[in-house]
């Protein structure tokens, strides 16, 4: 007859590992994300070949797509600006060689349709329900409040603009109040990281990762590591990304995946943490969840 120690039996008993709990594919590279206060998940997406830009949303938590493959009049040179409740502003630019953002289209969040569009004003910031925007006369800046619902510009700023700074100030520190649900990785660095945090991770990349270019972040006993390194078989140096999921207290890694292959640089804010998920984009076109904690 054997005798067990709990000890030594709990070794054999590994946690289930993680898997996608949905993911949507765009077939086109994913250029920028954005979470949205309605839960949701708004996307740009960019086909260089055709040199044609689109949109998506999808729900947060499910991967369902509400809308998907929206474009408008302007094929290319048109962007998201940012997204507000229950609008999308996306913005064009003043001239196609040149990063200046000029012009307006407010989009309906729900359905991705146009509500309206204002060609000469600069987006600046949106506050209870009211669009703020700016151009240049002569060298003079002035500012518009603009109605979001409808497009009708109501007041005009020309020497008063003060007033719309403090207004921003109040703006940017409410939006960060608002993110604190939102997670975004840190920069390892060695000095600035718990002992134990410092040894998974070195355990992690194996010493093969990119320097400078790790990045982790630690919640609740789980400990995502996003890391470049260069691609084995790639005679020309590019790079691929992985992203490894650890549970701190069983000791083990729930995940482990080469999400990005043949990058030739690298970037940042591989993924973000919103409630009990963590998002990524998985080969630049894959839109994927992962679910480590329980709600």
């Amino acid at each position: 007859m054997f005798t067990y120690i709990m000890a030594d039996f709990f070794p054999l008993i590994r946690t289930k590992q993680l898997k996608s709990i949905w993911e949507f594919s765009t077939g086109v590279l994913i250029w920028r994300i954005f979470i949205s206060s309605q839960n949701t998940i708004v996307g740009e997406t960019r086909n260089q070949e055709a040199k044609s830009t689109s949109f998506f949303c999808v729900d947060a938590r499910t991967g369902k797509s509400l809308w998907k493959e929206v474009e408008f009049d302007e094929p290319w040179w048109i962007g998201i600006e940012t997204v507000y409740d229950k609008w999308i502003i996306l913005h064009r630019f003043a001239r196609p060689d040149m990063p200046e953002h000029r012009g307006i289209h407010l989009v309906e969040h729900a359905t991705g349709k146009l509500l309206w569009r204002n060609d000469d004003l600069i987006f600046w910031f949106v506050y209870d329900q009211k669009l703020y925007a700016y151009k240049y006369i002569f060298e003079k800046r002035l500012g518009y409040e603009i109605d979001i619902n409808t497009g009708t510009v109501l007041n005009e700023y020309a020497d008063n603009l003060d007033i719309l700074h403090e207004l921003r100030r109040q703006v940017l520190q409410e939006e960060s109040d608002g993110m604190q649900g939102t997670k975004y990785p840190e920069l390892y660095s060695q000095r600035q990281v718990d002992s134990e945090v410092a040894t998974i991770i070195r355990q992690i990349t194996g010493g093969n990762a990119l320097e400078g270019w790790i990045e982790y972040l630690l919640r609740s006993n789980i400990l995502l590591v996003s890391y470049y390194r260069k691609e084995n078989s790639s005679a020309s140096g590019t790079l691929e990304n992985i992203l490894t999921v650890y549970d701190v207290e069983r000791k083990e890694k729930r995940f482990s995946e080469i999400i990005v292959k043949g990058v030739q640089v690298p970037s940042p804010d591989t993924f973000f943490v919103k409630d009990e998920f963590v998002y990524f984009i998985k080969n630049q076109n894959t839109l994927t969840a992962l679910r480590p904690w329980k709600s």
